[in-house]
């Protein structure tokens, strides 16, 4: 006779399984200009939403992007907050809070650049110029 089919056990995501998933999904969005994010910066209550990171310092390329001479000589974000409304992620945004940005810019002088610095400055500005771009293109599909 035929054995009737099992039912398959549910996956179910453990706390370290989401806290691993949203410490790649952070880095991702924010590692190009902070360092810092890991386990000891992360303060998650992932099935309230609630993400945490405290204390990360800014790279000293992260305004690059933006296309400003400066250097950052310093600089730390005091805490950055995300709300995820998992139940409403259709119908509500996710919210990212930054607070407490401390920085310490100086004028950058390319011409006593080394070729390396030139070429990342340059590559940052037109990476984000595409990313701008792309944006600017999905909005108007």
């Amino acid at each position: 006779p035929p054995r009737p089919p099992t039912a398959r056990p549910r996956f179910r995501p453990t706390a370290t399984m989401l806290q691993g998933l949203a410490l790649a999904l952070l880095d991702r969005a924010l590692g190009k200009y902070v360092k810092g994010i890991d386990a000891q910066s992360l303060k998650i209550a992932i099935w309230s939403g609630q993400i945490v990171l405290d204390n990360l310092e800014l790279k000293r390329e992260a305004l690059f992007e933006l296309g400003l001479p400066v250097n950052i000589e310093a600089g730390y974000v005091g805490r950055v907050e995300v709300h995820v409304p998992w139940t409403r992620l259709g119908s509500e945004p996710i919210k990212v809070v930054i607070k407490h940005v401390h920085l310490v810019a100086t004028p950058i002088n390319k011409s006593a650049w080394d070729p390396e610095s030139r070429e990342t400055w340059e590559w940052s500005r037109k990476q984000a110029q595409i990313e701008a771009l792309s944006a600017l293109h999905a909005q108007l599909e």
